[in-house]
């Protein structure tokens, strides 16, 4: 079964180093570890290894570097979807939509750069 894209923008492949938490309530709050399965202007897969109680609609504020070296950047979003895989590496993944990052333009600059060096 296929189903329509849905996506606004391109996503890029891109493994970057993301750590962060769920934000529960009160002081119940999920920390994580994990990376990047793919990118986009307005969102981000992120592979976890560990469940955590996470659920969609959960705010998240995470942080990554888009080079290694590279300053930390900051960010805060929504969860929008969470799906188990098969992997044993990384049982968890999760879809978040960016709704404000530190040094968006700058993100916005290096993604439009990959995505013209995989045309």
């Amino acid at each position: 079964m296929e189903f329509p894209e849905k996506r606004r923008y391109e996503r890029v492949h891109l493994t970057l180093p993301v750590n962060g938490q769920c934000l529960g309530t009160g002081a119940n709050n999920h920390p994580f570890e994990g990376e990047t399965k793919d990118v986009s202007f307005e969102g981000l897969c992120i592979k976890i290894n560990r469940p955590n109680g996470f659920e969609a609609g959960q705010k998240v504020n995470f942080s990554t570097r888009l080079y290694q070296g590279d300053f930390l950047i900051k960010g805060e979003g929504n969860v929008c979807w969470i799906h188990s895989l098969s992997s044993p590496d990384w049982p968890i993944s999760m879809g978040v939509i960016v709704t404000r990052m530190q040094r968006y333009s700058l993100w916005l600059e290096r993604i439009e750069d990959k995505i013209i060096q995989m045309s």
